[in-house]
């Protein structure tokens, strides 16, 4: 009798533990609709990568010039305040230029361009340690390096919050 009572007590709690865990949720993956909604409200775009804000046309540097501007310099505080506004604590910066110069030089040069929105960013309550900085130099143009006016839109950070 007791082995009965035994086996009987063991299968029920056995079958209540594996109802409960069927009912755990598994964590969220991905973005919210709510943070979606922000990224979208900034003026990011989904692309491969995730979402991208391109600040081609808004945030365009100089020729050989890695420091924001004061309108850049706001537009950047902007977008950091609204990500972390919603949860959004993790981005990639990539910097950009044309092909005006030596590859290597552009490379560095488009990282000190990343490194000076990163810190914008910093100053907003992102922690450094949670935004990956990339120089691309001139490898991903946007236009024509031909013309003045493609070398300027290739002078350029793109903002970039993973979808997952």
């Amino acid at each position: 009798m007791f082995s009965i009572s035994f086996r009987l007590i063991s299968t029920l709690l056995l079958t209540a533990m594996l109802a409960l865990t069927g009912c755990q949720t598994a964590p969220q993956k991905g973005l919210t609709p709510a943070q979606i909604a922000v990224l979208k409200q900034q003026g990011f775009e989904l692309t491969d990568d995730g979402w991208e804000f391109g600040l081609s046309g808004k945030v365009l540097f100089g020729s050989d010039i890695e420091s924001l501007n004061k309108q850049s310099t706001e537009i950047v505080e902007r977008i950091g305040k609204a990500l972390l506004g919603v949860g959004i604590e993790r981005v990639r910066v990539d910097g950009h230029t044309d092909a005006s110069g030596k590859e290597a030089y552009n490379q560095q040069l488009s990282l000190r361009r990343a490194k000076s929105v990163g810190k914008v960013l910093t100053t907003v309550g992102m922690k450094e340690e949670n935004i990956q900085l990339q120089g691309l130099g001139s490898r991903e143009p946007v236009a024509s390096n031909d013309t003045a006016a493609g070398r300027t839109e290739n002078r350029r950070v793109s903002i970039v919050v993973s979808a997952d």
